[in-house]
């Protein structure tokens, strides 16, 4: 029941990320600044929150799993 919930969470995490990404990736590349340095920053900003939400998927999976064996 709580991996079934984990897993459904996970998916619809998954789907925001990667969304989110798609979505600023374009609007880093037809970006115009003067500095290379701002560009490179929010780029990697970006990917870095999406490793940080693969990884509380992970956490949530495990969570689930952890809650059915118990329960």
């Amino acid at each position: 029941m709580f991996t079934v919930g984990a897993i459904v969470l996970v998916f619809f995490i998954s789907k925001a990320a990667n969304k989110g990404n798609d979505v600023d990736r374009k609007n880093y590349d037809y970006m115009t600044s003067p500095d290379d340095r701002l560009w490179l920053l929010a780029l990697h900003t970006r990917q870095d929150l999406k490793l940080v939400a693969f990884l509380l998927m992970g956490v949530i999976f495990v969570l689930g799993v952890v809650a059915d064996r118990l329960h």
